[in-house]
C-alpha cells in the first residue's frame, strides 16, 4: 500500500522506517518480500517529488496490518512456497507443451476460446465507491469526505469501461452495518471501493482500498498524504490506480484527461464542496440560498477553478423562476460558459448549459449538450434521466426507455431517478414498469413529492380520479404547502366534478410564494384551471410562464394536466412558437 507524500514530510522518529531495508528488518524478512507485501496492502509511503522515490513506513501502521493480515499474507506465502517446489516438473512439461501453449498465445484456430473463454477482468467493470469515513473528531467535516467520494465517483464515470454507481445512490451507504458483498448483490456490482479522509490544516490523508466483492477478495490499497492544494492531482490518481487494478480499458483520451488536474486554493475548494452538499437539499430555500453563497465564495477565491461556475449555473436554473427569470436565465448561461471556457472536459458543465439551452427553447443545442455530457461521462446517472425527460418530451420514447434504464442502473437508490424513470416508462405505454419504480421511489423516501405527484397523474390519465385526489391528499400531509400537490389535487377535483373543492384549493395557490420550486405557482393555475374547464385563465397564464420560459415549457405535448387544453387552436399555436414539432410530427419521427 503506497502513499505518496505530495509535499515530502518526512516522518519522525522512532516511529518512522526510511528505508527498505529498515521496513524489512522491523518484518524480519528479505527485502523482495516486503516489497512484494505491498500489493497484499503493506502501508509503504513515498516522497514522488524524487526522481527515484524513497520509501518511509510508520511502525504502528505496519503493526496494525500484520495483527489483521498475517494470516492471509503467510497462507499466501506458504502457497507461493509449495508452486515454487513444483518448479522443476514445469520446466520438464514446458517443453513437452510449448508448441500448444504458443498456438493458444496466438488463438490459432479459436483454440483460446473454449480453454479459456473471455478475458476475466471485464467482470470487475461494475464498481461502486462506498462514502469515505471522515476521521476528523469534527462531524461537521462530513461534507468534505462526501465531496471527495463524489469527485473520485466522477473521475471513474469518465471511463467508459466502467459503470459507476452515482454518489446519490452510495450516499445511503454512509452509516450502513451491511457486509461489502451484501452491498455489491444490492447495487449489482462486482467491486467496492471504500477508504478514509483526514484532515489536519492544509493537509490531508486519503486511504483506499478496493475489494472484489464476490468471492470476498482484497485488490489493492493505497494511502495518499498531501497538500490541499493538491487534491485534484490526487483524486485522478486514485481513479487511475483503481482502473489499473481491476483491468479497465483506457482509451488514450480518458487517459490524458485523469492526467491534466491543476492545483486548487483550499478555501475555494472548501466552499465548493459545501455548495454541493446544500445543492442536494435545495428544495429547502435557506440550503438553496447556502449554496449559492458557498459557490460564489469558491469562485472569489479562485476564479480559474471551473466546478462552483457550473454548479451555481445549475442551482439558479432549477430555482429561481417568476420576476426576473430572463435575467436567470441569462447568468446561468455565462456561469455554464465560463465553467466551458476553463474546462471543456466537465460533464456537470455541458448538463447545466443543457438546460439553460432548454429554458430558451433552443432544442437542437439542448440535445447536443446532453449526448456531449453523456459522452464525457458515460456513468452520469442524472445526465441520462436528464436526457430522457428530454427524449420524452420530443416523443421519442423508446430511446427515452432506454436512458432512463441506464440511469436506474447506475444509480438505483435514487427517489428522483426512480420517479423520472417511471414517467419515461409511463409515457412509453409500459404501465407496470412505470408502476414498479414509483413504487421503489417511495420505498426509498415515503415523503419524496414528486413520485406522488407522477402517481397522480397518472391516474388522471387513466381518469381515476378519486384515487388521483386519494394519492395527493397522502402526499399533502407530508408537505401541506406543497403548491404542484395542490395544483394536482385541485386538477383532480375540477375533473372530478367536485367544483366548489377545486376553486377553494386555488385560493390556496394564490396566496402562495413560489418556494424552491421556482414560478410552479404559476403552473399550479394551469393545472387548476385545465381541470376545470376554465381555458381562457388557463391559456392566460400558459402566456405568462411562455413570457418567463419555464423550464416546463418542454413538456407541452406530454404532461397529463394539460389534456384538456390540447383540442384548444391557442394550444397548437403555442407549441409552434415555442418551436416543438407538432404531436403528429413528433410521433411520426419515432
Amino acid at each position: 500500500m503506497a502513499t505518496d507524500s505530495l509535499n515530502s514530510r518526512k516522518p519522525s522518529a522512532p516511529e518512522s522506517l526510511n528505508s527498505w531495508k529498515e521496513i524489512a528488518s522491523y518484518l524480519k524478512r528479505d527485502e523482495r518480500t516486503v516489497r512484494r507485501w505491498q500489493e497484499e496492502g503493506l502501508p509503504i509511503h513515498r516522497h514522488v517529488h524524487k526522481k527515484r522515490a524513497s520509501v518511509y513506513a510508520y511502525k504502528s501502521e505496519i503493526d496494525a496490518w500484520w495483527r489483521t493480515d498475517r494470516t492471509r499474507v503467510e497462507a499466501a506465502e506458504a502457497a507461493a512456497g509449495a508452486a515454487r517446489g513444483r518448479q522443476r516438473w514445469w520446466w520438464f512439461a514446458a517443453g513437452v507443451l510449448a508448441v500448444p501453449v504458443v498456438l493458444l498465445g496466438l488463438n490459432a484456430g479459436g483454440l483460446r476460446n473454449p480453454f479459456f473463454g473471455s478475458r476475466p477482468t471485464a467482470d470487475n467493470t461494475s464498481i461502486a465507491v462506498l462514502p469515505l469515513k471522515n476521521l476528523s473528531p469534527d462531524a461537521e467535516q462530513n461534507y468534505f469526505a462526501d465531496g471527495v467520494t463524489e469527485a473520485l465517483i466522477t473521475q471513474l464515470g469518465r471511463i467508459r469501461s466502467l459503470d459507476v454507481i452515482s454518489h446519490q445512490s452510495m450516499r445511503r451507504y454512509r452509516d450502513a452495518t451491511k457486509s461489502l458483498p451484501e452491498i455489491a448483490r444490492e447495487l449489482k456490482v462486482k467491486t467496492v471501493v471504500e477508504g478514509t479522509v483526514l484532515r489536519s490544516g492544509d493537509r490531508i490523508r486519503i486511504t483506499a482500498n478496493l475489494v472484489q466483492a464476490s468471492p470476498e477478495r482484497h485488490i489493492w490499497a493505497e494511502s495518499f498524504e498531501f497538500d490541499h492544494r493538491d487534491i485534484l492531482a490526487v483524486q485522478e490518481r486514485v481513479a487511475r490506480e483503481v482502473a489499473s487494478h481491476i483491468h479497465a480499458t483506457l482509451t488514450a483520451t480518458e487517459r490524458e484527461r485523469l492526467t491534466t488536474a491543476r492545483r486548487v486554493d483550499p478555501e475555494a475548494h472548501e466552499a465548493y464542496l459545501l455548495g454541493r452538499s446544500y445543492l442536494y437539499s435545495a428544495r429547502v430555500r435557506a440550503n438553496g440560498l447556502r449554496a449559492e453563497e458557498a459557490f460564489e465564495k469558491a469562485i472569489a477565491k479562485d476564479p480559474g477553478y471551473a466546478p462552483p461556475y457550473a454548479s451555481l449555473s445549475e442551482l439558479l436554473i432549477r430555482t429561481r423562476g417568476g420576476v426576473g427569470r430572463v435575467e436567470v436565465i441569462r447568468r446561468a448561461q455565462q456561469l455554464a460558459d465560463k465553467a466551458l471556457e476553463l474546462d471543456e472536459t466537465l460533464a456537470e458543465a455541458h448538463l447545466s448549459l443543457a438546460i439553460v439551452k432548454q429554458v430558451s427553447l433552443e432544442w437542437q443545442d439542448t440535445e447536443r449538450e446532453l449526448r456531449r455530457a453523456i459522452e464525457l461521462n458515460p456513468s452520469y446517472a442524472i445526465g441520462h434521466i436528464t436526457y430522457a425527460m428530454y427524449l420524452y418530451a420530443m416523443l421519442r420514447f423508446d430511446d427515452a426507455v432506454a436512458h432512463a434504464k441506464r440511469a436506474q442502473q447506475l444509480d438505483p437508490a435514487s427517489p428522483y431517478i426512480n420517479t423520472w424513470a417511471g414517467a419515461a416508462f409511463f409515457f412509453a405505454g409500459r404501465e407496470r414498469e412505470a408502476a414498479a419504480a414509483l413504487q421503489r421511489a417511495l420505498e426509498l423516501e415515503p415523503s419524496f413529492a414528486d413520485a406522488s405527484l407522477v402517481l397522480a397523474r397518472n391516474d388522471v390519465v387513466k381518469r381515476r380520479y378519486q384515487e388521483a385526489i386519494q394519492q395527493a391528499e397522502k402526499a399533502l400531509t407530508a408537505n401541506p404547502t406543497d403548491p404542484a400537490m395542490i395544483a394536482v389535487l385541485a386538477h383532480a377535483h375540477g375533473r372530478a366534478g367536485n367544483r366548489e373543492r377545486a376553486f377553494l384549493l386555488v385560493e390556496q395557490l394564490k396566496v402562495m410564494s413560489p418556494g424552491t420550486r421556482g414560478a410552479f405557482p404559476d403552473w399550479g393555475f394551469i393545472w387548476a384551471y385545465a381541470g376545470l374547464g376554465d381555458n381562457e385563465q388557463a391559456f392566460a397564464w400558459l402566456e405568462k410562464v411562455f413570457e418567463e420560459r419555464s423550464a416546463r415549457l418542454v413538456w407541452l405535448h406530454v404532461d397529463p394536466l394539460l389534456e384538456p387544453l390540447r383540442s384548444d387552436p391557442r394550444f397548437a399555436d403555442l407549441v409552434r412558437r415555442v418551436g416543438l414539432p407538432s404531436r403528429e410530427e413528433g410521433l411520426s419521427k419515432k
